[in-house]
């Protein structure tokens, strides 16, 4: 998704910010931010900046995993692995957690 000067496009194709993509997705202007809303309680903002924020709602508390923590509570255990460890580098978990068939993915 991608948004420059109120336009939006998904897939590649311009879009209104008031679009339901599916039953689940939604995507609206929240602010200065687009928001992409999905129904399960999790919010991604998009900011013009490049500042991308995630929300998700307590319902999804325990039911995390990778570089968005598992929202147990308990900060000991927020950086698993994919393997079951857990290890005290952020860096170590967005690459551990990257998707590899996503050809120029260099997050």
């Amino acid at each position: 998704m991608l948004f420059w000067a109120q336009a939006v496009q998904v897939n590649g194709r311009p879009v209104p910010l008031l679009v339901k993509i599916s039953d689940a997705v939604s995507v609206h202007k929240s602010q200065s931010s687009v928001a992409v809303v999905q129904a399960s309680g999790m919010q991604v903002l998009f900011s013009p900046s490049g500042e991308v924020t995630v929300r998700v709602s307590e319902s999804l508390a325990n039911k995390l995993c990778a570089p968005c923590r598992n929202f147990n509570g308990d900060v000991s255990d927020d950086l698993r692995l994919p393997s079951g460890g857990v290890t005290g580098n952020i860096t170590e978990v967005f690459d551990a957690w990257k998707a590899r068939d996503f050809s120029g993915c260099d997050v």
